[in-house]
């Protein structure tokens, strides 16, 4: 295996100084009972009944991810790019395993623990951080009204979060926060995009969950008039699985009201980011005419997906292995 890179440009205009660097982390999977030395080739249970013959101290390719991979990871972060200038963490935190075996408070000391491994990898950085469809108990039932799951990760998360952005986190999990730098006019849009997933039968009867999408139009337009960019975040990503091209994310009426808002409001949309597909895909919006969005920087979604990216403002930079 090589190290490959590949470079994407996001233009944000006059709203950056200049090229900045940014962490993207996502879908770390932890799985606390992960053990490699379990009799029987039973080293995981988010691998189901499977056996996993060659497991090791790092983790197997059948199985979530073992604290030692998760820690090595941060480490390596921390040494490739110390002062990041923001994390984006969009989500899902808990092993791939029944919910029976789980729970409310199993969820949240993994999500506890995960925050405390980011803090402490980038105790001066900002960090946005959006809740995965695993972030729950039951998983993906996320309603769009107040919770206790809600309620405790804003807490956990307090830190990173402005005075008025609780109030929104503790509604539906959202909110919006400008960028660190003084000299960046711009703001990240942290959605809960767990709110629209087809697997959510929470919010399948409602036409704006925990008034989301209200919320969205209000702010974008907001950003426009103060002439600042956007990057939005979330995990679940709209449209469909490119490995299942029949399989759509949202259900069918959220995703239109979403691609509308983005039609809408494209001109301020620097770039996405979201999670969930456990592959990195790159993504064009289009207008209603079929043809591509007039501006340039709009309509770019972009799902990187093997855990850690790291990332330009004006450049994004992907280290992988073929």
């Amino acid at each position: 295996m090589r190290p490959v890179m590949l470079l994407l440009l996001f233009p944000l205009a006059a709203a950056l100084s200049g090229p900045g660097r940014f962490w993207h982390v996502t879908d770390l999977h932890w799985d606390p009972e992960y053990d490699a030395a379990a009799s029987g080739g039973q080293v995981c249970p988010s691998g189901g009944s499977r056996a996993v013959p060659a497991a090791g101290p790092w983790g197997s390719y059948l199985c979530d991810a073992p604290w030692r991979l998760l820690v090595s990871a941060a480490r390596a972060m921390k040494s490739r790019l110390q002062r990041p200038d923001f994390v984006l963490w969009t989500g899902d935190d808990t092993p791939h395993v029944p919910d029976e075996k789980l729970g409310e408070e199993k969820v949240l000391h993994i999500i506890e623990n995960l925050t405390s491994l980011i803090k402490e990898t980038f105790p001066d950085t900002k960090v946005y951080a959006a809740m995965g469809n695993h972030d729950f108990h039951p998983k993906n039932q996320f309603p769009g009204k107040e919770h206790r799951i809600y309620n405790r990760t804003a807490e956990l998360w307090r830190a990173w979060l402005d005075d008025a952005s609780i109030p929104l986190f503790r509604v539906g999990a959202f909110y919006s926060e400008k960028l660190p730098s003084p000299s960046t006019r711009g703001r990240v849009v942290v959605l809960n995009t767990n709110l629209y997933y087809d697997q959510n039968d929470e919010t399948a009867g409602e036409e704006d969950p925990a008034g989301q999408f209200q919320w969205l139009e209000e702010t974008l337009s907001n950003a426009a008039r103060a002439d600042e960019m956007v990057y939005i975040m979330g995990h679940v990503p709209p449209g469909f699985f490119e490995k299942k091209r029949g399989k759509p994310w949202f259900r069918s009426g959220f995703n239109e009201r979403y691609l509308r808002i983005v039609q809408k409001h494209h001109r301020v949309i620097a770039a996405q980011f979201f999670g969930h597909h456990h592959t990195d895909s790159f993504r064009m919006f289009y207008s209603d005419t079929g043809t591509g969005s007039g501006h340039p920087s709009l309509g770019v979604l972009v799902s990187f997906d093997a855990c850690f990216t790291t990332q330009l403002m004006g450049i994004a930079e992907r280290l992988s292995g073929d």
